[in-house]
């Protein structure tokens, strides 16, 4: 059985399949800026004491001055380690002014004498380049192995590589574990990017993850995917009633299904919001706690809306039932949002939740409908196997078009029940048309409603609209 060491960054333990092997070496690796020295050095001010003390190697890429310079810009840092539990030495002199050779048997006697439990190496990528000839490369990088082996000690070598570079790369060869980092321009943003590439013995969460980075250091946000085993539940017949008048009558009798996923397609300005709000507060006060996710309203915004139909948002939060996730459209990532997601989920034990909308959320897949379709089919099983009765709204972009087009791949395929709210011009008035498109497991209503909303009264779900089928003519596209 491998030890493992809990790194203290955020998801890390999750990605590496359990932490970081002990005593083993590691090579982190990326392009300039993105994050190497950050995520090695809050390793190491983490675990590092006294008694199990750190020796950080500078060379000519990070010199001493500038690394504690900024280093202790984040709250990991502390300088009562400093020359306690976390020692500094600078070995630039020896690239600069020999042949390279010099410097590996500095960092070797280095070695021996501090007995270090942890090691950095940064960067190793500056003794590679200066050292005088290959052979001096690999019989450095094989003595430092040899020495490593023979102490209990995890060390970190810090360097620029691209993926190419390590077909070759004598490193990557003795490297135990590979860490990559990536800073990646994506549209008019950017994406820091972290992937394993090698964990000797061991498996380990592989694909691309994101990360973050602030004052406490890095925060990683693994790949959001289904267990590799279904979770076993009892499915249920049970209903959830909506709570909107004649919807639990006349759509679904008695309601959704719980634990069921719907999609709610519909114009801009139908009526989605208000629908979804009703709800997920009904829920509330019928005592199933819920979480309202929204990128568009903000949280004073959906607190008026809230009032104008009786509802005291303040109130049903503060009493635990009700929880607001509010995030900006711009800049959304989807694995980060997952895991706030179930985060508020499960701090107040809900049983609802609403997503306004998923056309915001897609967003957050930079363009990669591949990603967004596994999220989304990894969020909705996760919220059935928790059995959260799930309500997800998306933006139609045509007014008045005969045709509904709904996506392929990746909701309309996942969604257990499909709904469509859409305006409809009928004898020279401007009305709202409710239907449901589709109903996994459950009986639905096949007609096209009338559907209502005044300040006085909400929504409701009025007469059938005999002359309003013309106007619903669904479709699929595969995107």
């Amino acid at each position: 059985m491998i030890e493992r060491i809990a790194t203290g960054v955020p998801n890390l333990d999750r990605v590496l399949g359990g932490g970081l092997p002990a005593n083993s070496l590691v090579l982190v690796s990326g392009n300039p800026g993105s994050g190497k020295t950050i995520l090695t050095n809050q390793i190491v001010y983490t675990l590092a004491e006294p008694k199990r003390k750190a020796l950080i190697v500078t060379t000519v890429s990070e010199p001493l001055s500038r690394l504690l310079r900024y280093t202790q810009e984040f709250s990991f840092f502390d300088v009562k380690k400093v020359a306690e539990a976390v020692v500094y030495e600078d070995i630039g002199h020896y690239l600069l002014g020999m042949n390279g050779e010099k410097a590996w048997e500095r960092m070797e006697e280095l070695i021996l004498k501090s007995q270090p439990a942890f090691l950095v190496i940064d960067s190793i990528r500056a003794v590679h380049d200066l050292s005088f000839s290959p052979a001096v490369t690999r019989r450095g990088f094989f003595r430092l192995a040899s020495v490593l082996s023979t102490l209990p000690c995890t060390a970190f070598l810090i360097g620029e590589y691209s993926q190419d570079e390590y077909n070759h790369a004598v490193e990557a060869s003795i490297a135990d574990v590979i860490l990559h980092l990536e800073y990646r321009n994506v549209g008019l943003g950017s994406r820091r990017i972290i992937s394993v590439r090698k964990v000797r013995g061991s498996d380990f969460l592989a694909g691309e993850h994101m990360f973050k980075i602030t004052q406490d250091g890095i925060t990683i946000f693994p790949r959001f995917i289904t267990p590799p085993k279904a979770n076993r539940y009892e499915p249920t017949l049970e209903r959830a009633e909506v709570g909107i008048p004649g919807f639990d009558d006349a759509l679904f009798p008695g309601g959704i299904l719980r634990g069921s996923s719907t999609l709610l397609a519909g114009d801009p300005g139908v009526g989605k919001t208000v629908t979804a709000l009703h709800f997920i507060l009904n829920g509330a006060l019928r005592g199933e706690p819920g979480v309202y996710v929204t990128f568009q309203e903000d949280p004073n915004q959906l607190a008026t809306i809230s009032r104008n139909f009786g509802f005291d948002l303040e109130k049903i939060a503060n009493e635990g039932r009700f929880d607001l996730l509010y995030h900006s459209p711009v800049e959304i990532d989807i694995d980060e949002m997952a895991l706030k997601i179930i985060e508020a989920i499960e701090k107040i034990g809900a049983k609802r939740l609403v997503i306004d909308s998923i056309s915001d959320l897609a967003s957050g897949a930079r363009n990669d409908p591949d990603r967004f379709f596994n999220f989304v089919y990894s969020l909705v099983q996760w919220l059935k196997d928790h059995q959260v009765t799930s309500l997800v709204t998306n933006e139609m972009g045509q007014l008045f078009a005969n045709e509904l087009t709904l996506t392929g791949r990746g909701v309309s395929h996942i969604a257990d029940n499909l709904l469509l709210l859409r305006y409809s011009e009928i004898e020279g008035e401007i009305r709202r048309a409710l239907t449901v498109l589709a109903s996994r497991g459950s009986d639905h209503s096949k007609k096209i409603y009338e559907y209502l909303i005044s300040e006085k009264e909400g929504p409701r779900v009025g007469q059938p609209l005999e002359s309003a089928f013309t106007l619903f003519r669904p479709t699929t596209r595969q995107e």
